[in-house]
């Protein structure tokens, strides 16, 4: 899938089980492998970093793996 980066910032991001996690801050890709690497999300006081590879989907929002923590 090819995207422009511009696109992602401002993105609201939830998980797959409906939470909202928060919206795209900023975007850590690799140069030299051409690939995403990590979301960073300002949170009220903090910024914190979605993997990419936990990246279910990407469209009107992007979809993210929830975590196993119950």
């Amino acid at each position: 899938m090819v995207m422009e980066l511009s696109k992602l910032y401002g993105k609201l991001i939830y998980n797959t089980k409906g939470k909202y996690v928060g919206k795209v801050d900023e975007v850590v890709i690799d140069i030299k492998e051409r690939e995403g690497r990590v979301l960073i999300l300002a949170l009220p006081g903090e910024r914190v970093g979605v993997p990419y590879e936990k990246v279910v989907a990407v469209g009107d929002i992007i979809l993210v793996q929830a975590s196993e923590k119950k």
